[in-house]
């Protein structure tokens, strides 16, 4: 008597939930991701050449997480904007030195050279 074994039969895998698993990651990855527009600000190194004229200083400006000195005054982010640019038609200044206090994030760095990024030709230094 002979008997027949039958061979082992591979099942397919079913890739349904594989698929549904992907789905789910890719929506965990979407949603977690930031959707906010990252801009651009140039900064240059700072050269061994001076380019000041003599009659003119470097203006100092102190930056912080809550207050915002140029040279020893307090003044706000568009009242700072409007003096600097007075000083600068004037012939006063030309650049502009830069401390950053350990409080001031890095939104506030950025924010603060948006605004001096509008003032044409003037040389910003950054110093710890």
């Amino acid at each position: 008597m002979q008997l027949e074994t039958s061979g082992y039969k591979r099942r397919q895998i079913s890739v349904t939930s594989l698929i549904d698993v992907i789905f789910l990651l890719l929506l965990f990855f979407m949603l977690s991701s930031t959707f906010s527009k990252f801009a651009d600000v140039e900064l240059s190194a700072s050269g061994g050449q001076s380019t000041m004229a003599q009659s003119s200083v470097p203006a100092f400006l102190k930056l912080s997480a809550d207050r915002l000195l140029l040279n020893g005054v307090a003044y706000d982010q568009e009242a700072i904007a409007a003096e600097l640019e007075r000083l600068q038609t004037s012939g006063k200044v030309n650049a502009i030195i830069m401390s950053v206090d350990e409080s001031a994030n890095a939104q506030r760095l950025v924010d603060m050279l948006l605004v001096l990024r509008k003032l044409p030709d003037i040389n910003v230094q950054i110093v710890r």
